[in-house]
This record gives C-alpha cells, structure tokens and sequence, in this order.
C-alpha cells in the first residue's frame, strides 16, 4: 500500500508539473491569457499565481484523501444483508440498502467516509490522465506538430475530447475501483466463515 501511495502521488505531481509547464509555453506569451481555456482563467480570469495556488489547494486535498483511502480507510464488511454481486456492495456500502446503485452517479452517499476514500482514489488517477492528456495537447499545439494539426480538423475541438476521455476515466476507475473493493470483500468474508 504504501508503495501504491508513494507511485500514484508522485506520478500525480509529475503529470500536475508538466501540465504546469505545457501551460506556461501559450500563458507568457502576448495575450497568451485571453486563450487559455482553463476554467478558473476563461470564466473567472485566475491569473498564473491564482493557478498555482489552486492546484496546491486542489492537489493537497486529493492526496489527503489517497493517504486516507490506503491507510485509514475501514472498508465495512457487515451490511443489513450479504450483496450477491459489487452492484448491491456498492449501494450498502455508499447508502446501507442494496437497491439505490444507480444513486451513486448523482446523489449524496449517506456513508461519507467511503465516498472520502473513493473519491480520493478516482480522483488521483483521473487528475493523472487528464494532466497528461492536457500536456500533450498543450506541446502539440504549441509546437505546430503536423500530425495534431491533421487531428485537429478532424474532431474540431480537441478539447471536447479530451474531457470526454476525462469523463470516460473517471467512469472506468470508479468502477474497477468497486469491483475490487467487491473481490476483496468476499475474499475477507470467506477467510471471517472459514471453519476452523
């Protein structure tokens, strides 16, 4: 586990460092601000230490909560009934009944502490793709590449699909994340009713 947390927080940092750097090419140069479509610069106009000072506070609570998910997190293994597939795990683990799993997309876990522990996972691994994904964009288009030139006729706005791989990510991560935490529950629940 720690080896787990020490990886995904340093390639987290890594991937944060050279989305950084791949913005810094467009954000220095003149009216390189008035293109950037970062979100807290286009709708709210962050400057670059604003910038900087949110993806601290942002990156800090992410990795605050992946510290919590490896080492403090108590996966709960006793539900009002036994799930039969990760489906119902999931929905007693984020809201004690089995049947509310399609809840998990827009409502409020009434178990926060296990939507903590999750998010902090999803999010890490999300924040890591999307980081890359950003700075190769960034490099691409800063640096004419022929190639992404050719993409970029092709989809029209890159940057639609670079959110819909995000959106895609997230989606995947979270549940792969719930399938083990399925796997490793019967797998704890067999060794607790393994006769002696």
């Amino acid at each position: 586990m720690k080896v787990k947390f020490i990886l995904l927080t340093s390639l987290l940092l890594f991937a944060r460092g050279c989305d950084f750097y791949s913005t810094s090419l467009w954000f220095f140069q003149k009216d390189g601000i008035t293109d950037e479509r970062n979100p807290l610069t286009y709708f709210f106009g962050v400057g670059w230490s604003g910038l900087i000072i949110a993806n601290v506070i942002i990156c800090t609570a992410i990795i605050v909560m992946l510290y919590y998910f490896y080492f403090r997190f108590k996966r709960p293994i006793k539900f009002s009934q036994e799930p039969k597939n990760y489906k119902e795990f999931a929905s007693l683990q984020y809201f004690g009944k089995p049947n509310m799993w399609y809840q998990i997309f827009y409502k409020m876990p009434s178990n926060k502490m296990v939507a903590i522990a999750h998010f902090g996972f999803v999010s890490t691994i999300s924040l890591i793709i999307l980081s890359f994904l950003a700075t190769f964009h960034n490099i691409c288009q800063f640096y004419d590449f022929a190639f992404y030139n050719k993409y970029r006729l092709i989809v029209g706005r890159p940057l639609f699909v670079i959110y819909g791989l995000s959106i895609f990510t997230i989606i995947v991560t979270h549940y792969s994340l719930l399938k083990s935490e399925y796997k490793k529950y019967t797998k704890q629940l067999a060794i607790i009713i393994q006769p002696l």
